[in-house]
């Protein structure tokens, strides 16, 4: 089978107007600029997507100089209001499609092409996710979802394939704002959705098959195996945490 190969798109924008804690520790203009094992971490991620086989082109959306000029050469285009919008946006005429973020502290080039080979071959969106047993111990921060086979939290890795993936970031802008609140978030997803969730009888099969029939577009999940997938720097503990791993030497991916 002929290899897929997608432009990746690293979404670089700020939420909200109050400076980030992360860039403010850093003592940079932006979270993207914090260094992490001798990289900022904008640089990091390119740095990744670039080694990736999988990937063709590399596109950073963001609206600051400074970050654009450390992107490492790849083509830059404004953010929109929202993640979701700037995804939507950019489908009008990029697809395939892999989408992640500039504080994906972990990202590694062996990451991408799991979740790279983890996407269908037919359907719209595929997600990755990554399972609480990936963890050596119970992680902090990480928002899961606490699902009848296991309890899942998000990598920040999207794939938007099909010919309904417009509709899906569509929806998305529906659902962003509970990104980090799984009750309210599955709230909005719509009943049925919820009901299960309430009940303990939602599994990963079924919230995916329920999501897609809400979004009319066909969106699969992509377990990833690998805890190093689940980690974005939203905290100045959590660039402290990738400092931590990439200083000792331990993180599994082989390249940035």
């Amino acid at each position: 089978m002929t290899q897929r190969h997608y432009t990746a798109l690293v979404l670089a924008g700020r939420r909200g107007g109050e400076d980030d804690p992360v860039a403010v520790a850093a003592g940079v203009s932006h979270k993207a600029l914090a260094v992490a094992g001798g990289m900022t971490l904008i640089g990091r991620v390119t740095a990744a997507l670039r080694a990736a086989p999988s990937i063709s082109d590399i596109v950073v959306a963001t609206n600051d100089a400074d970050v654009a000029a450390a992107a490492g050469g790849a083509t830059i285009v404004p953010t929109g209001p929202s993640p979701s919008a700037t995804v939507a946006q950019l489908l009008e005429r990029l697809r395939p499609l892999l989408v992640t973020t500039a504080d994906h502290g972990l990202l590694s080039s062996t990451l991408v092409e799991s979740f790279c080979a983890g996407i269908p071959a037919t359907g719209d969106v595929a997600v990755g996710v990554v399972p609480r047993r990936a963890f050596a111990e119970r992680p902090k921060r990480r928002t899961f979802f606490a699902l009848k086979d296991d309890a899942y939290c998000g990598a920040n890795l999207y794939a938007f394939t099909g010919p309904r993936s417009r509709a899906a970031a569509r929806y998305w802008m529906h659902l962003e704002a509970q990104r980090k609140h799984p009750v309210r978030l599955l709230r909005r997803m719509g009943p049925g959705i919820y009901f299960r969730y309430a009940t303990g009888m939602l599994d990963l099969a079924t919230a995916f098959r329920l999501l897609s029939r809400r979004a009319d577009a066909i969106i699969a999940p992509v377990v990833l195996e690998d805890s190093d997938a689940a980690v974005d720097v939203d905290t100045t503990g959590d660039l402290e945490a990738v400092r931590t791993r990439l200083s000792a030497g331990r993180h599994s991916g082989r390249s940035p």
